[in-house]
């Protein structure tokens, strides 16, 4: 070969497996032009959502597995990497797209993800977490409970989803996720 590698992680994880699901572009970052404004200068850092790094580390110390599920393509898998890491957040999978989707495109990609977590895989999703309607319709179409949807941005609380309030995940760690048991 080349000489090149691609950093990922292999994850054998038994049915049963407590998971926490989370978008990035728009639910970790402040908005999805973020991604768009990277990808035009290589230079810029998309900005984080407050307490978005700290809710992630939350639920891994408390010994859930995370799961990062973009619509990003996997072209961009290096770039989303180093961005989770720079950023603090904790090692988790990373899936990305063939391509870059949006729309119903993504809602067919999630959805599809998240079935196979589900039924395929056996693991158990705690909570996901998302910022557009399209995560919304491939959580919900993938059979996730709106109890554990959480939304942040302009659709927080739609179709009956949980509301990040206020921009700031900060008062969801402390009154939920503080609150929910720890694994093994």
């Amino acid at each position: 070969g080349d000489g090149t590698c691609a950093p990922h992680i292999a994850s054998f994880l038994p049915q049963g497996t407590p998971i926490v699901m989370a978008d990035i572009d728009g639910t970790l970052t402040i908005s999805d032009a973020e991604l768009m404004t990277q990808i035009s200068d290589g230079t810029y850092d998309p900005v984080a959502y407050a307490g978005s790094t700290e809710l992630l580390n939350t639920w891994a110390d408390k010994g859930y597995r995370v799961f990062y599920l973009t619509a990003r393509p996997h072209l961009l898998r290096s770039e989303t990497r180093l961005w989770l890491t720079s950023h603090g957040y904790p090692d988790g999978v990373v899936i990305t797209a063939p391509t870059l989707v949006f729309s119903d495109s993504a809602v067919v990609y999630k959805r599809t993800w998240v079935e196979r977590i589900i039924n395929d895989f056996g693991w158990d999703i705690a909570a996901v977490y998302g910022n557009a309607n399209s995560d919304i319709d491939a959580y919900e179409e993938a059979g996730v409970s709106k109890d554990i949807t959480f939304v942040i941005g302009e659709y927080a609380g739609t179709s009956n989803t949980q509301a990040i309030v206020g921009d700031d995940y900060t008062s969801h760690i402390a009154n939920y996720v503080e609150a929910q048991p720890d694994v093994d």
